[in-house]
């Protein structure tokens, strides 16, 4: 038994472990301007996302998004390299694009889901590779405030509504005007261990 209680706690560990090194990716660079009660203001530096419009349920939208832009930084684009001969040379090859975090969705007016996932910093989109499913639109964000409330544990379509209610109430409360509709993001892979989940509700406020 004592063994068993051993092994059981050495998995724990493990998990936990893998659950913090797993979670590394870089994301948007921001500054915390305020710390409000039951949430913060963030201004972000512009950054680049990689977006795709999908139907469906909430997890269904999820999942169909993720796939799609995972395909598209895991080499499913083309990358043009101009090489200055006695004419330009066009080299042609997929390129493997880092992982970021977070993943982002947000509820359109016409009811699709918009998944995004931010690119990393050191492109521009004049070097960012092209998508080859052209479903996938490149978008440059420029420099924005936020409102973003943080919480743990997994993320269900009634969870996320629910947050997305209350940081809106907590922008009413404080007398704040915000730009657009709530956004859900996520940082981490699904499984990791749910207490260690970082999960957030954004919205851009004036």
């Amino acid at each position: 038994m004592k063994t068993l209680l051993i092994i059981i706690a050495i998995a724990v560990l493990a998990w936990i472990a893998y659950g913090y090194f797993s979670s590394q990716a870089k994301e948007p660079k921001f500054t915390v301007l305020e710390k409000k009660t039951g949430y913060e203001i963030r201004e972000y530096a512009p950054y680049i996302e990689a977006r795709v419009n999908v139907t469906g349920s909430y997890r269904d939208a999820q999942n169909n998004g993720f796939r799609i832009l995972a395909g598209y930084i895991f080499g499913g684009n083309t990358s043009k390299t101009s090489i200055a001969m006695t004419v330009p040379v066009v080299e042609q090859k997929s390129e493997s694009i880092a992982m970021t975090v977070p993943v982002v969705e947000a509820l359109t007016d016409t009811g699709e889901r918009v998944v995004s996932f931010v690119m990393p910093q050191e492109y521009t989109l004049a070097t960012l590779p092209t998508p080859n499913d052209k479903s996938i639109e490149i978008v440059e964000v420029p420099a924005h405030k936020s409102a973003v409330l943080r919480y743990t544990w997994n993320t269900t379509a009634k969870r996320v509504e629910q947050k997305k209610s209350e940081l809106l109430t907590y922008i009413k409360r404080d007398d704040l005007v915000s730009i657009g509709v709530p956004r859900g993001a996520r940082y981490n892979p699904p499984w990791i261990p749910p207490f260690m989940m970082r999960n957030e509700i954004v919205i851009d406020i004036k």
